[in-house]
């Protein structure tokens, strides 16, 4: 029985390498039977978490933005996923945004109302060496064991610069694939041809396959 997959994109360039892995990701966690839905953080309004922890006794944030629907989904939500290209060798604001909103599932209320146990991480960098993703890991690392989520897997790519460079990498974007393709099933089996052939339409008519001239993209 496939899982509800919720995907949190950080990436403020929407065609850019990150999102093409999600696009990826996306095609296989649907192609094996998962119902996916995305929340994009950088074109939603999030106001910044103000810290007074109010939310503890309430259960959800006391902002009525785009965290309503946010908190929604994590209710809605098995599986989490942070897709987020390495701004200073961290997430990109937009993401960091979000992760402070999950304050209220810190608390028995809050984490009472979200449904996620498992999680996964999607990241992309310009700097070649893997070392550039250690601070994020870190974090990922530290933000499931806050709110004991079962960490299941990442895919961290480094050395993409410019747009379209994870093309030059057919081995990530099949890694992508078969992570989204292999959440849900109960046995791990090796179907090369059915990954091949998501891998080849993964990219088509993909909500995430927005245009953008000119623009330099990570």
């Amino acid at each position: 029985m496939g899982k509800k997959i919720l995907i949190i994109t950080g990436s403020p360039r929407p065609n850019g390498n990150t999102n093409t892995l999600v696009a990826a990701f996306m095609a296989g966690a649907v192609a094996s039977g998962n119902e996916v839905q995305i929340f994009d953080a950088v074109t939603r309004e999030l106001n910044p978490c103000h810290g007074d922890c109010s939310c503890f006794e309430r259960g959800y944030c006391m902002f009525k933005d785009d965290g309503v629907k946010l908190h929604e989904l994590m209710g809605w939500a098995d599986v989490l996923v942070f897709a987020s290209p390495i701004y200073w060798k961290g997430f990109t604001s937009q993401m960091k945004r979000v992760i402070d909103r999950f304050n209220p599932y810190n608390a028995p209320k809050g984490r009472a109302s979200c449904s996620v146990t498992e999680t996964y991480l999607i990241s992309a960098a310009i700097t070649p060496e893997i070392n550039i993703f250690n601070a994020v890991s870190q974090e990922f690392v530290h933000l499931n064991e806050i709110l004991n989520f079962k960490i299941c897997d990442e895919l961290l790519v480094p050395g993409v610069e410019k747009i379209n460079d994870i093309q030059k990498k057919p081995e990530y974007i099949k890694k992508a694939v078969e992570m989204g393709y292999r959440i849900g099933q109960s046995q791990l089996q090796e179907e090369e041809q059915n990954i091949e052939n998501t891998i080849k339409k993964s990219f088509v008519d993909s909500p995430l396959r927005r245009h953008q001239e000119g623009c330099w993209l990570i």
